[in-house]
């Protein structure tokens, strides 16, 4: 089976916190017509999604992982160079947990009965305590030949000139491209999560309910209270504040 990593994001364009990458591997062949487009679902039936994808790793179907960029590195960067930060970031993660795979033997051992296979993991295994990616990407090559990076929309955010990776983008193949789907599905639903919970902390936002896109009322208390330290400044400037 080809090692394919497919991707989506979310929080791309929100006035606060991070934007959340995920990608999804699928290690198995498996029914994924349980994946929908998670634009087209409730957000209970997104979070019923997740939980089925959570009981999939678990059976050693699928791996998934996330990587994100700060609402500090999309002001300094931009939003694109983040999501670019945050895809290298979701691969590591996804490496890390393939390697962990291999070493509790849940990988069929058909694939990996190579001495030089083994050595390249524990390489692997090096590098991701002090990342450098094209180096990385070179001694993943000699776990697996064949090995793509596929994301939903018309860019790659760079990545194509930065590793090694097969880039793939996908415009509009509805019915097509399920794990993208359920990549989106994890990426939307943990990243409202995390907006929920830290919605405690600053509740004269309420987080919780617009998950910090620039809803009219997202505006009004940013105009009343101004940016906390989880806004993205950048993103601001044509919001007038009080008192200024």
């Amino acid at each position: 089976m080809k090692f394919k990593i497919f991707f989506d994001e979310a929080g791309r364009w929100p006035l606060a916190w991070p934007v959340v990458v995920w990608g999804v591997v699928k290690l198995e062949e498996f029914d994924d017509s349980i994946f929908k487009d998670s634009k087209k679902l409730s957000e209970k039936k997104r979070e019923q999604i997740f939980q089925q994808i959570q009981q999939l790793e678990k059976q050693n179907k699928l791996i998934f992982g996330f990587g994100y960029g700060t609402n500090e590195e999309i002001d300094k960067l931009w939003i694109v160079p983040a999501i670019n930060l945050a895809t290298k970031r979701t691969i590591l993660a996804i490496f890390a947990k393939y390697i962990k795979f291999f070493e509790n033997q849940i990988l069929p051992q058909k694939n990996f009965f190579d001495w030089n296979k083994f050595l390249a993991i524990q390489q692997l295994k090096q590098q991701i305590q002090s990342p450098h990616y094209p180096e990385l990407i070179q001694t993943f090559n000699k776990i697996e030949k064949l090995h793509w990076l596929i994301f939903d929309g018309n860019t790659d955010f760079w990545l194509s000139k930065d590793l090694n990776f097969k880039v793939i983008t996908v415009i509009k193949w509805d019915d097509k491209v399920p794990l993208i789907w359920a990549a989106s599905i994890v990426a939307k639903v943990t990243r409202d999560q995390r907006m929920k919970q830290i919605s405690d902390k600053y509740p004269q936002y309420n987080f919780a309910k617009h998950k910090g896109y620039g809803t009219k009322a997202h505006r009004q208390a940013i105009q009343q209270s101004w940016p906390c330290k989880l806004h993205r400044k950048t993103f601001l400037k044509n919001i007038p504040l009080n008192n200024q």
